[in-house]
């Protein structure tokens, strides 16, 4: 059986194929520029301070008065919790992925390992279950070396700490490759409950999932995806939008047309090679995304009526592909 991959990327205030990115927050409370964050990438650095009285957030217009959320260098969390949710990667019902390899690098106030390879704080991971703690290898200490950076044979992973320096803080660098089969992927960190903290984190997911009919749509998991149990039926859920599996191309495209009639999608028959274009045409199709399925013939369903409907769908699908810069700008 043929297997497609999948290419997942996040990034919260640095990217992952900048080699030694500065970026940084201050948490010194006595520090002029308390609160400020530096050097940020694409994304926002993540910042917990619960203070409210001192740095309120505007219940009107939801303008937050806290330094780097108000310049808009972080995402600013007024409430501390053990473990942190970054969302859903991929959720596959009836069929299984296999993760096989991801990169995830954090700038952090505190040191994101102890007891040389633990995991335990400002370090965002791919998890396979609600819990964080339920990883499918860490936690995993390593008595055998006492140096950085740690590899593990039997795990195989490779972790770093401070390969490099940046102005504040420490730096974190796990990477792994191997075959692990998950239905489901999430994406979480721990916090231990630790208030006036910042980290910046990037993170890289390889996995494969079985060819099949392919539902092109950027969804919401919690707003779009979730509530439809027909969608769920059709295909199964990806951040990207773009590795979203189905049994059936005809039952993907009938469902989409049914809930989304005024959005812009595609539906890849992986049989024909046929990509279906739905309030698209083939300009607005990125050449990534061509690449990647090969159409033999692109059929548009029905053309757009509206052009900022069919750019919208562009623009996110590369946003969430990490396609920076974008493709050129269309009409």
């Amino acid at each position: 059986m043929p297997f497609s991959s999948g290419i997942y990327i996040a990034y919260y205030g640095i990217v992952w194929w900048q080699y030694n990115p500065t970026a940084y927050c201050q948490n010194n409370t006595s520090a002029s520029d308390y609160g400020k964050c530096y050097n940020i990438g694409p994304g926002k650095a993540i910042f917990v301070q619960t203070d409210t009285t001192t740095w309120p957030i505007d219940p009107s217009t939801g303008s937050d008065s806290f330094p780097c959320a108000a310049d808009g260098t972080c995402t600013r969390y007024t409430a501390t919790t053990n473990a942190r949710s970054f969302g859903t990667v991929f959720s596959y019902s009836g069929k299984q992925a296999i993760v096989q390899y991801f990169w995830s690098r954090s700038h952090a106030c505190y040191n994101q390992f102890v007891n040389i390879m633990v995991p335990q704080y400002g370090m965002i991971l791919p998890v396979h279950a609600g819990d964080p703690d339920n990883l499918w290898f860490l936690p995993s200490p390593n008595y055998e070396v006492s140096s950085w950076p740690v590899y593990d044979p039997v795990a195989n992973f490779k972790a770093y700490l401070n390969p490099y320096t940046i102005p504040s803080g420490y730096v974190a660098v796990l990477r792994w490759y191997g075959s692990f089969f998950t239905p489901v992927l999430y994406l979480s960190t721990y916090e231990r409950n630790l208030n006036n903290i910042w980290y910046a984190a990037d993170v890289r997911i390889m996995y494969a999932y079985e060819s099949s009919p392919l539902a092109i749509i950027p969804l919401d998991y919690d707003r779009d995806y979730v509530p439809y149990q027909e969608l769920r039926n059709a295909f199964g859920y990806a951040a990207t939008g773009v590795d979203q599996p189905g049994w059936n191309a005809d039952d993907i495209i009938r469902v989409l047309r049914e809930l989304f009639p005024s959005r812009a999608w595609a539906v890849f028959d992986d049989r024909q090679y046929v990509l279906y274009l739905y309030n698209l045409t083939p300009d607005y199709v990125p050449d990534w995304l061509i690449e990647k399925l090969a159409p033999t013939a692109m059929k548009v369903i029905q053309p757009p009526a509206d052009t900022t409907v069919a750019k919208a769908w562009l623009d996110l699908l590369n946003e969430r592909n990490a396609q920076i810069p974008p493709q050129a700008e269309l009409p």
